[in-house]
């Protein structure tokens, strides 16, 4: 504006103070409305939100109401009661403000009955307390990876790839995940009674012949009743899980581990499959974690 009082125009005091003749006549303008107080900058601190502080406490509720929201499902919310509208990004930034967590939801069968926890602690305070000795605790269950499993996701510049043998591998396996005991992993042809009593016999022998309750699920050859007689025989008491539960079953988690595993490695043959479920069903059975949010749930009972 000196500049300008001394005789400047417009375009040779912009080239004075480095600035576009647009910013100039923006300043003049600005003067000769306000004088020096229209010069002087207001800083905000960034662009303020579309929805006031008022508006997002209700938007908040309003999603409370609601378990699980999609994206899309939100926007169109805040554009319904606010006639606001907002990117998917934008209304990102908001739930996440919110805490609210963005993951895949973990799948329940309907048929789960709703108080299948419940109906787990009586099964087990039943089993507890025909027990009068120090026992094994472990999860048993069968499980049939195979080489075409592709459970891992990968960042990449271009359509990731990965080099694989697609000849199909598959294999029927039987495992046992214990609280406090010895893991076992054992390769079977079939999954009737008769094969799910001999992985019993071998449960058994790797952890010495000591009592084991075996949390388990209701599978046909698991009710049977040559496995009932047989596992009481060698000192194996059955507690089965409520039907379609396995989320109460801490083996399920591992037989997930294995199956990325596969999809991260090059299988040469059926041996090198099988080895590579072995060696990761022992490296993760010895892990306690698994069964951490089990434990956390059922302690109390198993301490009685």
């Amino acid at each position: 504006m000196s500049s300008i009082y001394l005789g400047d125009g417009v375009g040779k005091a912009c080239e004075r103070v480095s600035i576009s003749n647009q910013t100039g006549y923006t300043w003049l303008n600005q003067w000769n409305k306000y004088g020096y107080e229209g010069l002087i900058p207001h800083f905000n601190g960034g662009r303020p939100s579309k929805l006031t502080k008022e508006q997002l406490e209700q938007l908040k509720e309003k999603l409370k109401s609601k378990g699980d929201w999609m994206t899309s499902e939100v926007r169109a919310l805040i554009k319904k009661e606010f006639d606001i509208t907002y990117s998917n990004r934008q209304v990102s930034r908001i739930l996440r403000s919110f805490k609210m967590h963005y993951a895949k939801p973990h799948p329940h069968d309907y048929r789960r009955p709703e108080n299948a926890k419940e109906i787990l602690e009586d099964s087990l305070k039943k089993a507890v307390n025909e027990i009068h000795e120090k026992c094994v605790i472990g999860f048993l269950d069968q499980a049939a990876p195979q080489t075409t499993d592709n459970k891992q996701r990968f960042w990449s510049f271009d359509k990731p790839k990965i080099t694989k043998n697609t000849t199909k591998y598959r294999a029927n396996t039987f495992g046992f995940y214990p609280i406090n005991g010895k893991e076992v992993v054992e390769f079977m042809a079939r999954s009737t009674a008769r094969y799910v009593c001999e992985f019993l016999r071998i449960i058994s022998e790797k952890n010495n012949g000591k009592h084991i309750l075996l949390i388990l699920d209701n599978a046909r050859a698991h009710i049977a009743k040559r496995t009932e007689s047989f596992a009481k025989s060698i000192g194996i008491t059955m507690v089965f899980l409520p039907a379609y539960s396995p989320d109460l079953n801490s083996i399920e988690q591992i037989w997930k581990s294995i199956r990325r595993k596969i999809s991260q490695t090059f299988i040469k043959s059926q041996w090198s499959f099988r080895e590579t479920i072995r060696a990761t069903f022992h490296h993760l059975a010895k892990k306690s974690s698994f069964a951490q949010g089990w434990l956390n749930k059922f302690q109390p009972i198993l301490s009685n």
